[in-house]
């Protein structure tokens, strides 16, 4: 017998060869392969099977001089059953199974053996990785045993299957890490970019599926339980599915809280029905640990078989960003609570109603800061009948600023409701800065209010290095009265030049500190030139509103510091 394939089998296996090594994967050697075993001497049929780990068959293929299809109907359940009779051979092995052996365990793919001519076949055994294994079959109608020749092409053949094989799970593999680190990278920058943690996640959770997994929950610990912040599947009916299951609590994650590493499905208690529900029986969760506090869990679901399933270490890596993003994001948030709560202490908590007179203020805090700003305002009413309007910025934020802001407030406004004049309680103040704290100052403005008629109200004003205030008349005219004065607490003469006007029913006096005029539009215009025609726009609208346009830069300018607006319209009552 001959020991060595023909001429026509070296030829086609050296091409075999060129290609295993720029296949991805070996559905894309079945034709060479399969039309290259058919011309063996005494070949009929191939057949090619491929098991899970589990057993089941995942792929089949059956070539004869017809041409060659892929999962054929039937083929698989009758390859199963012949698996499942027959006592797997040795691995790597040929062995040599007369037809009517087949028909004892798997009469219908016998059938289709004889049918395409074949007596007997050649069956070959080999594992594949991650526990899958391959049968590899030859229809033969020569008498067995067969060629030796025939059975080293069997082996040649096998050892390209495996080595495409190999090189298609390297391939994965490199494209897995791929879509890791790009993954890690993308996560990191989004989890950098906001401290909104709970959009951020989302964003995170949406990127891992489908590319790292099928679905995945991410709870953060809240209140002293894991609240669900994300929820994604590959099916978007399950996905909600998914959703509903974990509000309702049916979620195995909860109970290895405590667990340090990742975690299988199996590994945990199962939930009720939820695996088959949402048709992703494994999962794996990582605990969200930052500086040795539990602030998570992530859990990833994937399909039986799946090959997308992320290594431990790389669940350790993501596991931890996402844990200092959720801990940095909580910081700030508490932090940004404080300083809000803070920031509110310093202003006053209900303005005094005053006869005669609407009064209304608003505060807008810079959300890029996590200092307490010096903006302030408040509304005196003094001993003689009059009323007091002030407002100040102190230099700076933090916690000196803080200091000074209720420094200069509760000075002004203890000197006023005393009965000192407004001029008088600035010159007090601006004297305690200059014993008590150098360095520090503030901006300063106050209208008084003479008692209200019906007819209009006199006031006089004072401005300190501030912005002087507006005067918006009942038909939309806007004026700006004449006053000045240098900033509180650098020199001791402040140089300060009253100004006076009258507020008829339905003016307004509008007092601000300058975040509001330091507002930008998209092309970094500031709102000061547009303030006044702004202004103007809105004679008639409720005070509220009125600030709310304000500090909304009219829908255009976008305030980035804190300011302050007061404003104070006459209603044509007496006082």
């Amino acid at each position: 017998m001959s020991t060595t394939p023909d001429d026509s089998w070296t030829a086609r296996l050296h091409a075999l060869w060129r290609a295993a090594f720029e296949a991805v994967n070996t559905k894309g050697l079945s034709d060479e392969l399969y039309s290259g075993l058919l011309t063996l001497r005494g070949a009929r049929a191939v057949l090619g099977a491929r098991l899970a780990a589990d057993g089941t068959v995942t792929v089949t293929r059956w070539a004869d001089h017809e041409g060659l299809r892929t999962q054929p109907a039937g083929l698989g359940d009758e390859v199963l059953t012949w698996v499942a009779a027959r006592p797997a051979g040795e691995e790597r092995t040929v062995t040599e199974v007369p037809l009517a052996e087949v028909a004892v365990a798997a009469p219908a793919l016998a059938e289709r053996l004889r049918t395409a001519g074949a007596s007997g076949v050649l069956v070959l055994d080999f594992a594949i990785a991650e526990g899958e294994r391959g049968v590899l079959g030859l229809g033969t109608s020569a008498a067995l045993p067969v060629d030796r020749s025939v059975l080293a092409a069997m082996h040649q053949v096998l050892d390209v299957i495996v080595a495409t094989d190999h090189h298609a799970s390297q391939l994965r593999e490199l494209d897995d890490r791929q879509a890791q680190d790009a993954i890690l990278a993308e996560a990191s920058l989004q989890m950098g970019a906001s401290l909104d943690i709970d959009d951020t996640l989302r964003a995170v959770v949406r990127m891992a599926v489908p590319g790292l997994a099928d679905g995945a929950v991410l709870h953060v610990h809240r209140d002293g339980r894991m609240v669900p912040i994300a929820v994604a599947h590959v099916d978007a009916h399950r996905e909600r599915t998914l959703a509903d299951a974990v509000r309702a609590g049916r979620w195995a994650g909860e109970e290895v809280v405590r667990g340090a590493d990742p975690v299988a499905w199996d590994e945990l208690p199962r939930a009720s029905g939820l695996a088959e529900e949402i048709r992703l029986p494994l999962l794996t969760i990582s605990v969200l640990r930052a500086h040795g506090r539990d602030v998570g869990l992530l859990t990833f679901f994937h399909r039986e078989g799946s090959h997308r399933r992320p290594d431990r270490s790389f669940l350790q890596n993501l596991a931890g960003r996402a844990a200092l993003a959720i801990d940095n994001a909580t910081l700030y948030d508490r932090r940004r609570r404080d300083v809000l709560s803070l920031q509110q202490h310093l202003l006053p908590a209900v303005l005094p109603t005053v006869p005669g007179l609407d009064v209304a203020a608003t505060y807008t805090v810079a959300d890029h800061s996590l200092e307490v700003g010096g903006d302030f305002y408040g509304l005196v009413p003094r001993p003689d009948g009059r009323v007091t309007a002030l407002i100040g910025d102190v230099c700076g934020r933090g916690a000196q600023a803080a200091a000074l802001t209720g420094l200069a407030r509760h000075t002004l406004e203890t000197a006023l409701e005393e009965g000192s004049s407004a001029e008088h309680a600035m010159l007090g103040l601006n004297a305690k800065l200059l014993r008590n704290d150098p360095g520090r100052f503030l901006t300063l403005a106050t209208a008084t209010f003479e008692p209200a008629e019906p007819a209009g109200v006199r006031l006089s004003l004072l401005t300190a290095g501030h912005p002087p205030p507006l005067v918006l008349r009942r038909d939309g005219a806007v004026r700006q009265p004449p006053c000045s004065g240098r900033l509180v607490g650098v020199l001791p003469d402040l140089r300060l030049r009253e100004g006076t006007a009258r507020l008829e029913p339905g003016d307004t006096l509008v007092l601000y500190t300058d975040g509001l005029t330091e507002a930008r539009d998209e092309a970094g215009r500031f709102f000061e030139t547009d303030l006044a025609p702004t202004l103007a726009r809105l004679p008639g609208l409720p005070l509220p509103d009125l600030l709310e346009a304000l500090v909304t830069g009219g829908g255009r300018y976008q305030v980035g510091d804190d300011a302050a607006v007061l404003a104070i319209r006459h209603t044509g009552a007496a006082a």
